[in-house]
């Protein structure tokens, strides 16, 4: 029992020593968002979706801890427009998009120091701003916003893989919940579809670009450079 408690120590020294030599730095993305929904009709039903893209505020701020040269932490604070387009038929086109505000963390796997490596996460997501598009031949004949919208489920988490090298990488996300809750999509004050969509799972491929923050990643005891005057 004496030698297990001296190896538990022993290892916590280590890993202090470990973390206390690792600076922690920012880094700051922003994504290209290719979403894809899979939704169903009041009856069950499959409907027809399109892929949808959206670049305006995606965008993450992330914390990285470095464990070692190969093995990373990331907890993270982002803004994303996710959503999905479905056609009922081949006349009703219906645009359904939230901004949200996410948390994700995971664990970096690979070659920090030369930033290519994958990243295996998990994200909660806050669904803030709701908005709703419907077109007839491609007319918009609707649009409805709110926030904190009873359209879609409040808090909806997400798992994802990334793969980066150097500045560049793409990011697969599924999300756990149905992405809306089924409600009256109103086409005019006179018609209407019923609990639309009844499911609705949807999955993101998003291409993004990473900065580095202000600070830079070096080891807090590397000294910095003296300067040295030569005269």
């Amino acid at each position: 029992m004496k030698y297990k408690f001296i190896l538990i120590i022993f290892i916590a020294l280590l890993a202090e020593k470990s973390f206390a030599q690792k600076k922690p730095y920012i880094t700051n993305g922003t994504d290209f968002i290719f979403s894809y929904g899979l939704a169903t009709d009041s009856a069950g039903n499959d409907v027809q979706s399109n892929v949808r893209f959206s670049m305006w505020y995606n965008f993450e701020k992330t914390l990285n801890i470095d464990f070692s040269k190969s093995v990373g932490f990331i907890a993270g604070l982002g803004l994303q427009n996710i959503g999905m387009i479905t056609k009922p038929n081949d006349s009703i086109t219906i645009k359904q998009l939230v901004y949200s505000v996410g948390l994700p963390i995971g664990f970096q796997f690979g070659n920090l120091e030369k930033r290519q490596f994958i990243t295996i996460g998990a994200e909660g997501e806050l669904m803030l701003d709701y908005k709703e598009k419907v077109f007839i031949e491609n007319e918009k004949v609707r649009k409805h916003h709110e926030f904190w919208s009873n359209n879609t489920n409040l808090l909806n988490p997400s798992v994802f893989l990334k793969y980066q090298k150097k500045g560049f990488y793409i990011c697969a996300k599924y999300y756990l919940m149905d992405f809306l809750k089924p409600s009256d999509i109103h086409i005019s004050d006179a018609s209407y579809i019923p609990s639309y969509p009844k499911t609705s799972q949807l999955f993101l491929i998003s291409i993004g670009f990473s900065s580095m923050g202000k600070s830079n990643g070096k080891k807090i005891t590397e000294p910095e450079p003296k300067k040295v005057n030569l005269i």
